[in-house]
């Protein structure tokens, strides 16, 4: 499995073969040039080897060299290099020269070049065997040492491994360049998805993709269309077995309450009474179960969203609760300014009415529940109360679908919360938990973004 990302793998693939062509190349130039430089100089060094062979003459049956000094001087001084001679006769004996080496056992009539070493300095020796006009033989040698060969061996490096390397590095931000814009349509389709919200799930577009990215793609767009349906046909149940219990359970509270209001034992009131409160609760929680099926994700129609004013809905929403919170001998209160959003309007009114039962159930009898909206820079809402409070601990957990504190009072069924943060999530809004500046209870704020506020002008 590789780890790594497309561009390393492909700079990788592209990159090593062709700095191992590079390495391969330097290594092939400098054998080259070693022996265009040798060829080259192998030849020089043969000159003063057949002038120093026209010294050479036969006395008492002795090779001798009667080398005078000017053309000593003339034949065996170089600018750069040291040189050196040897005569040697054929029984081995050392007749003249600054050279003490063997005769390689090879040497023949030919010029023998090699590499060898003399008085610790690498030198490059020619040998030759001499046939003497008296008859017999002898061997003579003639060697210098290697810096012109050096110095010429690195301009000629030089000279070839310059361009080779200004090639390799041309090729280098090429094969870069070129990787960077053969990926540019798969950063584009990365950014694509990446900016969608969890909600959006319609099919990533083919066209702009390269042709083998296109199967990757197909296969996601399959996967987000089973997907989409799953979500549909849960929402769809959702929503159906929500409405499908709505009307039998308000029948049967009316019902109750009905009987509820004539004679009966004490014992029968007692079971209706009962009987009611699990009714008043089940219808409760097929409602947040409608409410949670119309927050959900694809669920909304893409034209839903308008301008709304947060005041406007917290003026209706005060109309509603004021009552049931003065039943509950709780001091409900409005703190309220012009706060403008973008959103859909029967899910901000559910998200306000879910955040006030949540605080009026959570909220004992004497205590005060205050709701303010404003405009601070977006709309910004605020359910406070000074009931029994969230634990830290458990304020991301509270958002969770059926969560309920242990030990909490109420018969909340662990929505209200939930079906809050999915509202927030369609309109793009964050919601915090934290304590009230009392120190007492809970404030929860659901700050939109300040894309979905609007100019009321």
């Amino acid at each position: 499995m590789y780890t790594r990302s497309l561009r390393r793998l492909l700079l990788g693939w592209l990159l090593i073969p062709l700095l191992v062509l590079l390495v391969l190349g330097s290594v092939g130039t400098f054998y080259m040039a070693r022996n265009a430089a040798n060829d080259a100089y192998d030849k020089e060094l043969l000159d003063p080897m057949l002038a120093l062979a026209q010294y050479i003459q036969v006395v008492d049956g002795k090779p001798v060299l009667n080398l005078p000094p000017s053309a000593r001087d003339l034949l065996l001084v170089d600018a750069y290099d040291n040189i050196y001679y040897q005569l040697i006769a054929a029984d081995g004996t050392r007749l003249a020269g600054n050279l003490y080496l063997p005769i390689p056992a090879q040497v023949n009539d030919k010029p023998l070049f090699y590499n060898t070493a003399f008085r610790g300095r690498n030198i490059r020796a020619a040998a030759l065997k001499m046939h003497l006009s008296g008859g017999g033989s002898a061997y003579l040698q003639v060697a210098e040492t290697l810096d012109k060969r050096d110095h010429h061996l690195v301009g000629i490096l030089a000279g070839m491994l310059a361009p080779a390397v200004v090639i390799a590095l041309a090729a280098v931000l090429l094969v870069w360049f070129g990787i960077r814009r053969g990926l540019a349509p798969l950063q584009s389709l990365q950014k694509e998805i990446a900016a969608r919200s969890h909600r959006d799930l319609r099919p990533v577009p083919e066209h702009h993709a390269p042709d083998e990215v296109r199967p990757v793609v197909a296969s996601l767009n399959a996967l987000l269309a089973r997907l989409n349906d799953s979500m549909d046909g849960q929402q769809r149940f959702l929503a159906n077995a929500a409405h499908q219990l709505r009307t039998p359970l308000s029948g049967l509270q009316t019902q109750v309450e009905l009987a509820l209001r004539g004679t009966m034992p004490a014992e029968l009131r007692v079971m209706l009474t009962h009987l009611l409160d699990a009714t008043v609760r089940i219808a409760h929680l097929a409602n947040q179960l409608l409410t949670l099926a119309r927050a959900e994700p694809g669920a909304m129609p893409p034209d839903a969203m308008q301008p709304l004013d947060l005041r406007n809905v917290v003026e209706d929403a005060a109309r509603e609760w004021v009552p049931r919170a003065m039943e509950r001998q709780i001091d409900l209160g409005f703190d309220m300014e012009n706060a403008s959003l973008v959103g859909e309007p029967l899910l901000i009114r559910e998200l306000l009415a879910n955040l006030i039962d949540n605080a009026l159930r959570y909220t004992p009898a004497g205590g005060s529940v205050t709701v303010r909206c404003r405009q601070a820079g977006a709309a910004v809402l605020e359910v406070e109360d000074n009931g029994i409070g969230i634990p830290e601990s458990q304020r991301d957990k509270v958002l969770e679908r059926f969560h309920r504190v242990e030990g909490s009072p109420g018969d909340g069924c662990g929505l209200g919360l939930a079906i809050v943060q999915e509202i927030a999530r369609v309109h793009d809004a964050m919601l915090e938990i934290i304590a009230p500046p009392a120190g007492r209870g809970t404030l929860v704020r659901v700050r939109f973004s300040q894309s979905s506020a609007f100019s009321s002008t």
